[in-house]
This record gives structure tokens, C-alpha cells and sequence, in this order.
């Protein structure tokens, strides 16, 4: 029974259907919402627009790729949208795909105000295959129309996880079937900027130890490199494993993997991120006390050395019932917040959310901090960096029965909340909103994609940005320009090894931006082109530059500025 319920509460929350679903509460009390944005459409076309996936164009807007039906076969479109909620493409997006049959479009930046999308494709086939395709910011289609195949073997290739490999191009791993035993096993794949795959044709081994692999998880490493987590079936249980794999597209670990954690029953549905150290931080869903499924952590070292107690530490002190479908994000300074759905009132799922520090200790309340005290379920929460050690989480919230809405919560270092205990309205008009994906904005806010049933029809796309002090950017706006130039304080600093460094630009004109450490070399050019009047933000990733104080200098026309900035490995 308990199997059954278990699967039934994974199943439900997290991998919902990807059309609409309807959702029976009972008990629930409808709450009296106030006025808030209805959101900017990113793509109201006819019939079904699902699965949006959302990545920053570098200059304080998004791109957004997703599922398409407006034309009676699935196919993949895109939008490019401002830090003002104008959509800068045609209207409704342009199509990146219109091949029938695609599905669960995967998206990152270019680094170039572009973006790398990936998907499944069925086309012509009854299974899956790996295809990809680069947009660049102006909306032009940049390889093979329909995009580039990345993994065509025989048999299924799904749940794609992609990261930017910081050099323009991405790193792909999926769930691979080629080997026709019926086991999922993983690979990965690199695509430069120009579309060619630098790794083995169909992608590398990264693990096809005799059993199944599933639910890869990716992030670069820093050095055109990336780790890959998963759960893995070998020992007849699920248990977690890691890999890391160089640029060149070696592995570098243990062949199959470095265990996480091999805990006896279930450990199921790993998320990543960076430890700040050339590392990562790992967090599961774990049935080790074989009555409720809990959240652990580990953290796992450049080379692969499991960094805390074996097995991982637990983010939310094994309190009653289950807790499921753990995200993570780095904290910035070494350590982790977490956040989850929980069931621990045995009635309805909630979110909490949990922050762990660089040598595993965690740093709020022994069970984690509520997010959201709302009555209802609140399901499928995702999280961002705030940018100052803290993270913004939206979720999507059944408060209003028989209706979905998305809620956020911006939860600080120290634990404490930005907003209401019941969470702040991002959403809340007619019928459904949900899958909500969160990104930051690059300027201590985020921003929130969803697909939306308003009209009562079809699924629509929308967005919305907000900051700690509300929703900003809520109908489209003519840009104010700014009236001065100015080059801020780069975030986080210190850092490792990726920060942001916003400037202001009061007239068109060219633009050069430059890192140099203190004996005056050049340790990397950042912008070196014409660039309209206003905000833009561009990032650094200081790769294998050592410790140490850097200076970043911005010059355009007769404007000259310098700050310094610590980068600390």
C-alpha cells in the first residue's frame, strides 16, 4: 500500500501530464485573492502551447522555447522577451522545429544573446531521438532547419538535461535504450557554437552498468566540462551516482560512476549544483526508513571524493510522511538551499526549503522552513539564486480549489521570508497556471515562465518578472532610457567562478568591456561590439584563473570605469 501511494504522489507531482490536468481537493477553502499582474503573453497561438523552458538573453530579458500545436502536430517554438515583458520575436514565436512529434524542449544561453535548444523528437519514428538547434538574438536559426541531430541510434533517447558549456556551445546527457536490454543507460553529448558535435558521434558513455539508469542532471564544471548525477538501479535498488567528464568528452571518475549514496531501498530523483569549489552538491528523494521518503544531500569533490558523512545528511530531519521532488541551487558561498514538496501534515503537500553549508551542516530549523502555509497543495517547486546568498521559489499552489495559480517566496540567507507566509501572487486569474520555471534576472530578481489555461481552451504561454519588492515589468512599456552611464558592483563577489556585472549605457555606441588582474594582463574580454542605449548585464566565468583581485573596465565613447572584484577557489 504504501508502494502504491508513494508511486501514486511521485507520479502526480513529479512528472505531471503534460496537458491539463484537473485536480481533486477536498476540504479545501477557497481564498479571496487580491488584485496582481495576469502576466505578459509570450505565445498565445491556436491550441496547445505546453512545456515552456526558459534561459536568460544575457541583457536582463529571457528566451523561451516550448511544445507547439498550433498547426495539429507538435512542433518546437521559441520567443525572445525584454526585462520589460515585450516580446522582441514575432508575434505568438517563431518556429524552431515544424517537424510533427516534439516534445520537452530543454533551452540555454549561447552567451551571444542567443540560446542552444534541445528536444526529443518522434519524427517519423516510433522512438525518440536527440535533436538541437542554436537561435541567435535576433531571432535567426542558426544550423540545420529543423535542427541538428545529436543522438539517432536505435531505440528510445529521452529526459534530456542540458547545461551551457561556457564557451557558446552546450552539454546534453539523456536516458539512453541503444542497448536493447530494456535498462535505461546515460549518455552526453557537446555541441560547439557553429553545431558540430565534438564528442563520439550519438554521444559518450557515461554509465551502462548492467541495470537501469535513469533521470540525469547536469551542470558544467567550470572548464567546458560538466558532472552528471542520476539514480541507478545496479545493486537492485535505486541508489545515487555521479560522473564527471572532461571537455574533450573523457570521463574522468570511476568507470560508471562514483556512488553518492547506496543506502539499502529507493533513492530516487537527484538535482545538482555547484559547490563554489570545483565540485558539486547532490540532493534525493530517500525511502531509507522505509516508512516515508525523505531529502538528503552530499556533497562530492573535483575528483570525485564523497566530501560528507557517507550517504549524505539529511536537509529535513526525517520528520512523518513523505517529502519528494527535491531542486537545489548554490547559495553562493560554498553551500546549498534546497527546496521540496512535503507532506508532513499527512493531508496536503506544502514546500519547505532547507539551506546546508560547505561542510554539511544545515543552517535552518532541524526539519526546514515552510515556504508556504497556505491551505491547499502546494506542488513542483523550482528555485533560483536571489543573488545575495538566498533563493527565490515559485510552485504551483491549489489554494483556490479546483483551480492551479503560481505563488513565489523569496527566502533569505538567514532563513527568513520577503513576503507573506502564505507566498506572493504571481498568477492567480481564471483556470489553470502551471509548471512554473524560474530563472534569475540577473539583477537581484526572477523571473517565472508557465503555460496557462485562461481562455479555457488552450494552453497559452506567459511570463513575469519580480524583484524583492513585488512584480515588475507587468504590461509592456516604452523603455525609459538611462540618462547617465554607469558600471556597477559585479554579484556575487566574491565569487566562483561565474559572476555578473551589470552596466548603463546612456547613448548607442561601441562597447568594451575587460578583465585584468593586478599585474595588468588581460584575463578576458567580455563585450567588444556596438550596443543600444540602456541596462545590459554580462557574465564573467573566471574558468582556471587563479585566486586572487581582479579589475573590470568599461569603456564606450568618452566613458571610462573600473572596479575590482575577488575571485576565491
Amino acid at each position: 500500500m504504501k508502494k502504491l501511494y508513494t508511486n501514486y504522489r511521485l507520479k502526480l507531482f513529479s512528472t505531471l501530464n503534460l496537458m491539463r490536468f484537473i485536480f481533486v481537493v477536498s476540504f479545501s477553502i477557497p481564498v479571496l485573492l487580491s488584485a496582481q499582474s495576469p502576466g505578459n503573453p509570450v505565445s498565445m497561438a491556436g491550441n496547445n502551447q505546453t512545456n515552456p523552458a526558459v534561459t536568460t538573453d544575457g541583457s536582463g530579458g529571457t528566451i523561451i522555447a516550448w511544445q507547439d500545436n498550433r498547426n495539429g502536430k507538435y512542433e518546437i517554438y521559441a520567443q525572445r522577451m525584454n526585462g520589460d515583458g515585450n516580446a522582441l520575436w514575432s508575434i505568438n514565436g517563431l518556429p524552431v522545429c515544424q517537424q510533427d512529434s516534439n516534445f520537452k524542449p530543454m533551452i540555454v544561453s549561447d552567451g551571444s544573446g542567443g540560446a542552444i535548444i534541445a528536444w526529443q523528437s518522434y519524427r517519423g519514428s516510433s522512438t525518440a531521438d536527440i535533436y538541437a538547434q542554436r537561435i541567435n538574438s535576433s531571432g535567426n536559426i542558426m544550423w540545420s532547419i529543423n535542427g541538428l541531430p545529436v543522438c539517432v541510434v536505435v531505440f528510445e533517447q529521452d529526459t534530456i538535461s542540458m547545461v551551457s558549456d561556457g564557451l557558446g556551445g552546450a552539454i546534453l546527457t539523456w536516458q539512453d535504450y541503444r542497448s536493447n536490454n530494456g535498462f535505461a543507460d546515460i549518455y552526453a553529448q557537446r555541441i560547439s557554437p557553429a553545431g558540430t558535435m565534438i564528442w563520439t558521434a550519438n554521444g559518450v558513455n557515461i554509465c551502462n552498468q548492467a541495470a537501469s539508469q535513469r533521470g540525469p542532471k547536469i551542470i558544467g564544471d567550470g572548464f567546458g566540462g560538466a558532472f552528471i548525477t542520476w539514480f541507478d538501479n545496479r545493486a537492485g535498488n535505486y541508489d545515487i551516482y555521479s560522473q564527471r567528464v572532461a571537455a574533450a568528452g573523457a570521463v574522468v571518475w570511476t568507470t560508471n560512476g562514483v556512488a553518492a549514496c547506496t543506502m539499502s531501498t529507493d533513492q530516487l530523483s537527484p538535482d545538482i549544483c555547484s559547490d563554489g569549489a570545483n565540485g558539486v552538491i547532490i540532493t534525493w528523494t530517500d525511502f531509507r526508513s522505509t516508512t516515508d521518503y525523505n531529502i538528503y544531500a552530499q556533497r562530492v569533490g573535483p575528483s570525485g571524493a564523497i566530501v560528507w558523512v557517507v550517504d549524505g545528511v539529511v536537509m529535513n530531519n526525517n520528520v512523518a510522511y513523505d517529502q519528494i521532488d527535491p531542486k537545489i541551487v548554490s547559495d553562493g558561498i560554498g553551500g546549498a538551499i534546497v527546496s521540496w514538496t512535503d507532506f508532513r501534515t499527512g493531508t496536503t503537500a506544502d514546500i519547505y526549503a532547507q539551506r546546508v553549508n560547505t561542510t554539511g551542516a544545515v543552517q535552518w530549523t532541524a526539519t526546514g522552513v515552510i515556504i508556504c502555509t497556505a491551505t491547499g497543495d502546494q506542488v513542483f517547486s523550482q528555485l533560483t539564486s536571489d543573488g545575495n546568498n538566498g533563493a527565490y521559489i515559485s510552485w504551483e499552489d491549489h489554494r483556490n480549489a479546483g483551480n492551479s495559480d503560481i505563488y513565489a517566496q523569496r527566502i533569505a540567507s538567514n532563513g527568513a521570508l520577503n513576503w507573506a507566509a502564505t507566498g506572493y501572487e504571481i498568477c492567480t486569474v481564471t483556470n489553470d497556471q502551471l509548471r512554473p520555471a524560474i530563472l534569475s534576472n540577473g539583477n537581484l530578481g526572477a523571473i517565472v515562465v508557465w503555460q496557462d489555461f485562461r481562455n479555457g481552451n488552450n494552453f497559452d504561454v506567459y511570463e513575469v518578472g519580480f524583484n524583492t519588492t513585488g512584480i515588475i515589468g507587468i504590461e509592456p512599456v516604452t523603455n525609459t532610457l538611462p540618462n547617465e552611464y554607469s558600471l556597477s558592483q559585479n554579484y556575487p563577489n566574491p565569487f566562483n567562478p561565474v559572476t555578473n556585472i551589470n552596466y548603463q549605457l546612456k547613448s548607442a555606441g561601441f562597447v568594451k568591456i575587460q578583465v585584468f588582474d593586478m599585474l595588468g594582463k588581460s584575463a578576458g574580454i567580455l563585450v567588444n561590439e556596438t550596443q543600444q542605449a540602456g541596462d545590459h548585464t554580462v557574465s564573467w566565468n573566471a574558468g582556471d584563473n587563479p585566486t586572487g583581485v581582479y579589475v573590470y573596465r568599461i569603456e564606450s565613447g568618452s566613458y571610462i570605469s573600473n572596479k575590482k572584484m575577488i575571485l576565491i577557489k
